[in-house]
């Protein structure tokens, strides 16, 4: 494939070896260490993922979940049989030209989606994970960039941890799983204190859900059972998305912190546009045009100032995006390391063949990935 422009991949994601507790975890919170699996498995090929946390199985229970895929074994055998190390990424930036890749977890989309977990506990998961990943990244010369895993239940414990994990570590995002895990909600003053730190930071929150984690609460009631696996998937992701971007927006954090960056991962783009809508039209559209208490401008006005939403570059949905909200809030991702990602090798062309113009797919695949990470480009 040809490299058209500069691309930074904006949603990737690591596969966290089993032995990262032991490693990592501080020892006075070792009597509580999670248990993880994330590897490639079987014939034919699927990806497993298993995550305990003291009574908790997750994803989807005990079992955890075993997704085969078709063709994971042509995209991915080489890195299997390495281990998903910082070479294989390396390797995947250089075969499809990708200047950066922004990484995301997997095992860390679960191990602190989980009622009843000890504030502090949970806070050391965290560390231990993020400063697993700054050693992952450390040989990468900046091209491998971290996204620091927060836990929700302390604001004071997580905006500490952003800090760390951005002045000491060099990490350009934080990631949270918006699945509540306290009786706060997004939009409570209560978590003012982290989003203030995060725009003294200058770094976006990255929304990234994790579908059948154990606060997982509505989805689980429709889809009950493991084999409704991918409904689950689909609704946890998109629905939780535009949950998330209402709760900050009509709930007022977008208009109290005008400095806060928000990514909406893994979704799509294409319902930002009918739901931004929504936000303002309501039910039947009677009340589009209205000023909205509490709000100084329109929901499509903050998503244009703050927010991004991170897109296949497939995505059917792109051009639409775009008619509505300009050119300046979408980026792209390859979803690398995850089966769903199975794409990652056809990423430029596929941008390439989006009916959009080509000053946009630049800003997709470069321009707008910068403004939203701030990394400085090297």
């Amino acid at each position: 494939m040809s490299k058209a422009y500069p691309y930074i991949d904006s949603d990737s994601h690591v596969l966290e070896p089993s032995d990262l507790w032991e490693k990592y975890l501080e020892p006075k919170f070792r009597s509580q260490m999670p248990s993880t699996f994330v590897a490639y498995t079987g014939e034919p090929l699927a990806f497993t993922v298993k995550v305990r946390v003291g009574e908790y199985g997750m994803p989807f229970g005990p079992e955890g979940s075993s997704s085969p895929f078709p063709g994971l074994a042509d995209i991915y055998t080489d890195y299997i049989r390495k281990g998903f190390g910082p070479d294989c990424y390396a390797d995947a930036m250089r075969r499809v030209g990708l200047d950066y890749m922004v990484l995301y977890p997997t095992a860390g989309l679960y191990f602190v989606s989980v009622p009843k977990l000890d504030p502090a506990v949970a806070a050391a998961y965290c560390r231990a994970y993020n400063t697993w990943l700054h050693d992952f990244t450390s040989e990468s010369k900046g091209r491998l960039v971290g996204a620091a895993k927060l836990d929700l239940r302390d604001p004071e414990a997580a905006a500490l941890e952003a800090r760390r994990c951005v002045r000491d570590f060099g990490f350009r995002a934080v990631t949270i799983n918006p699945e509540p895990v306290t009786e706060h909600r997004l939009n409570d003053s209560f978590y003012d204190r982290l989003w203030s730190e995060l725009e003294d930071l200058d770094v976006p929150v990255g929304v990234h859900v994790g579908a059948g984690n154990a606060a997982e609460q509505w989805v689980r009631y429709y889809f009950p059972k493991k084999d409704m696996m991918q409904a689950s998937a689909t609704t946890t992701f998109a629905i939780g998305n535009q949950l998330v971007s209402m709760t900050l927006i009509l709930g007022g954090v977008l208009e109290r912190h005008p400095r806060l960056r928000v990514a909406h991962l893994e979704s799509g783009c294409g319902w930002a546009a009918y739901w931004l809508d929504r936000m303002e039209s309501s039910v039947q559209g009677g009340s589009r045009g209205l000023a909205i208490a509490g709000l100084t401008m329109r929901p499509i006005d903050y998503f244009r100032r703050q927010c991004f939403i991170s897109s296949d570059t497939d995505d059917p949905g792109i051009k639409m995006t775009m008619d509505v909200l300009g050119d300046g809030n979408v980026v792209c991702s390859t979803d690398f390391g995850h089966p769903e990602g199975r794409r990652w090798v056809h990423a430029m062309d596929d941008l390439m063949a989006q009916p959009i113009p080509d000053a946009a797919k630049r800003k997709i695949a470069w321009d707008n990935a910068i403004r939203l990470y701030k990394i400085k480009a090297r």
